[in-house]
């Protein structure tokens, strides 16, 4: 237990006006008449000081982190937004929150990529039964039927043991290495963005690229190109 001297009194409060000489010299006469049990670097006052506040739930359903609403999605998607459920439009902007895909070419080019790699949202899964992934070591695919397990997932399709360990340990959920079914169900947007930040996608976007650009980094070619342009102009008008 040591005294609390008048100085390091002056930085526990850190809210003042340190420019001001009166606040300055105001707190040095209260340091001094101070009681001096509250001097103590063990008072409860100084325990709370110390204490960092709880951070606040973020819900992803106030307007303050909405970046895309149900009726935007909708327009991109081309389908009535009635087919869009609530939590998908949730889990669409915590995935926006979380990994800062926050401007309008970011937006724009991260939702045109993602509606055509999914059929305008229809697809959270690859089709294909992912047998062709079986024992690929560079997936990280080393244990019986982990290609069908670990095939695509989500709206830009995560693939490979590996990967979704990697993504597991992002999002500190151990429930991913149960496959496809539950990732494709509880995070298509949220490991598309995983794989957006590693691939420093929203950093290509600031440089206003083109589809094509994008298309090049997401798609290894231009597979699909017309039709990601396509969306990506429908993204125009749902994003100003």
């Amino acid at each position: 237990m040591s005294e609390i001297s008048p100085q390091k009194f002056l930085d526990f409060v850190s809210f003042f006006d340190k420019r001001n000489p009166n606040h300055i010299e105001a707190f040095k006469k209260l340091a001094t008449e101070i009681d001096s049990d509250l001097m103590e670097d063990d008072a409860d006052w100084v325990k709370l000081y110390r204490t960092a506040p709880p951070k606040p739930e973020v819900s992803t359903t106030d307007s303050a982190n909405t970046l895309i609403n149900k009726e935007q999605l909708a327009s991109i998607w081309i389908c009535s937004p009635s087919l869009i459920k609530d939590e998908e439009v949730s889990e669409l902007n915590a995935c926006l929150n979380q990994f800062a895909v926050n401007t309008p070419s970011r937006l724009r080019h991260f939702l045109s990529q993602t509606a055509h790699e999914s059929g305008g949202g229809r697809y959270k899964k690859e089709l294909a039964s992912g047998w062709d992934y079986e024992g690929r070591s560079d997936l990280g695919n080393t244990q019986s039927g982990d290609g069908p397990r670990y095939k695509g997932a989500g709206y830009i399709q995560l693939t490979g043991r590996a990967n979704y360990q990697a993504f597991a340990n992002f999002i500190k959920d151990p429930a991913v290495m149960q496959g496809v079914d539950y990732v494709a169900e509880k995070y298509p947007f949220t490991s598309a963005g995983f794989w957006w930040q590693n691939n420093r996608m929203n950093q290509l976007c600031d440089q206003n690229p083109s589809v094509r650009d994008v298309t090049l980094r997401v798609n290894g070619g231009t597979n699909g190109l017309d039709d990601r342009e396509m969306y990506y102009q429908r993204c125009l008008k749902a994003i100003p």
